[in-house]
């Protein structure tokens, strides 16, 4: 057993922590935050799976790994200690110090030993290395420094289900390579988180012989326009029949991201594909005002346009205060709520019990509509007042002419507004459920993503 004390403290001005590549694959290698923010640890634990030992060190800026000291233990704890970059490692359980990091120019670097190691940290199995930087707080952000290939196998079993097709799955390691070459979170010191922020990723827990074939077999692969990979190799469970344009989607001209309609998702079968949900005026209200709009209470909500392949692109809330439309991905984000668990799954979907005015009765501005006449009293000429019959004549600069009370809003007389649509996601790029039926139809994973992505080759 070894246990070496080894304190380090000199200033490297070649490089900066907070300095990262624009580019995540540095020599085929990623760091992905897997505990960061709200997640990150005061204590973070390492127990070897495969392999047996640690080295210490640092990653350097071609991310390759600088050796400085090891031990043979095989469950390790780090914590912040000082300041700046240090950390202190102990034999978890007895607390014997093991290694003091206290150099200021790079973060701590953890390397299991041994060839093809697989790590335990906080109830998942990690390939590769691990780098750990100090927060204000006195927590520790957990990076897992891992080989691109071993990145994908830890997405692919995650993001996709890991008995569909093989060619689906293929399909899924290239679309998920593809995403994490660019670095997405250089603010925090890594290229991709491992949430739903960029992809699942939670090691080698679910990896089965197939979902590793399917990276295997693809090893090396992404997307490409124009002779450069793609920044958005996005894809949804399900678009619900039709996939859409990035344009009406996010605002953003992507040219590979083009909507097409789908005929492959309904050759197979999809868990919740048609769905609903209803939401009380109250609940739009909270919601609303939650989110920053300050509308009064809602009174109405109506898909207010449709892109031409049948998606959503405007949806308008009515209020006692005011108006809003809101656009593009916002018409399904907006009706999200952690307080009331309810959401709207897709850009593909309607609105009932509310609707679009399209006719009423304006009174002095155009801004002030009576959705009918019922209770509506006027003044005479002889300073009597009384309730209007359901028929009123009324002078303009037309002249005189006659408009009727029976002409309503088409609101929600109980004040219930019910969504129900099709498919789960934004809508945009491939479809996981459609590839899945694809390749059960016996296309391949190229034919796969020419199909969901536009005029893009793979290499």
């Amino acid at each position: 057993m070894k246990k070496r004390l080894l304190s380090l403290l000199f200033v490297i001005t070649l490089f900066s922590a907070s300095a990262v590549s624009a580019s995540a694959l540095m020599n085929n290698i990623l760091k992905v935050g897997i505990r960061w923010g709200s997640t990150a640890l005061e204590a973070a634990n390492l127990e070897n799976a495969v392999g047996s030992g640690y080295e210490f060190g640092y990653y350097d800026e071609s991310r390759h790994f600088v050796y400085l000291d090891e031990t043979d233990e095989t469950t390790i704890t780090m914590r912040v200690t000082g300041s700046g970059n240090g950390v202190v490692v102990t034999e978890t359980g007895s607390g014997s110090v093991l290694f003091r990091f206290d150099e200021s120019g790079y973060c701590f670097g953890v390397r299991p030993k041994g060839r093809d190691t697989e790590t335990w940290c906080k109830g998942y199995k990690y390939p590769g290395g691990f780098e750990y930087r100090c927060n204000d707080n006195g927590t520790l952000t957990v990076i897992n420094v891992v080989d691109i290939e071993d990145y994908v196998k830890g997405v692919v079993p995650y993001e996709m289900d890991k008995d569909w097709p093989l060619e689906a799955l293929e399909a899924q390691a290239v679309c998920a390579r593809t995403y994490a070459a660019k670095t997405r979170h250089p603010s925090l010191g890594f290229d991709v988180c491992a949430g739903t922020d960029c992809q699942v990723y939670y090691g080698r827990n679910r990896a089965t012989a197939q979902t590793d074939e399917a990276v295997e077999n693809t090893e090396g692969e992404m997307l490409y326009y124009n002779g450069t990979p793609v920044d958005t190799a996005v894809y949804c469970a399900s678009n619900g029949g039709a996939s859409e344009d990035a344009g009406n989607v996010w605002n953003a001209d992507i040219p590979y991201l083009r909507g097409k309609q789908d005929p492959y998702e309904a050759l197979t079968n999809i868990p919740n594909y048609n769905w609903s949900v209803t939401y009380t005026a109250d609940e739009l209200t909270w919601i609303l005002e939650q989110k920053g709009y300050s509308i009064g209470t809602v009174k109405n909500v109506y898909v207010a346009e449709f892109t031409p392949l049948g998606n959503v692109s405007k949806v308008t809330f009515e209020g006692s205060q005011g108006d809003v439309t809101v656009k593009g991905e916002v018409c399904r984000t907006v009706f999200y709520s952690s307080t009331y668990n309810k959401s709207v799954k897709s850009q593909r979907f309607t609105i009932n019990g509310g609707g679009a005015v399209n006719s009423g009765i304006y009174v002095n501005n155009s801004s002030t509509r009576l959705d009918s006449l019922e209770g509506v009293n006027v003044l005479s000429g002889s300073g009597t007042t009384s309730e209007l019959e359901k028929q009123a004549a009324v002078l303009s600069a037309s002249g005189v002419s006659e408009v009727s009370g029976e002409t309503t809003a088409k609101t929600s007389a109980a004040g219930l507004f019910t969504i129900t649509g099709t498919g789960s996601g934004h809508n945009l790029g491939m479809s996981q459920y459609g590839a899945k039926a694809m390749a059960e139809q016996g296309y391949s994973y190229r034919e796969i993503l020419k199909f969901y992505y536009t005029d893009i080759t793979i290499e």
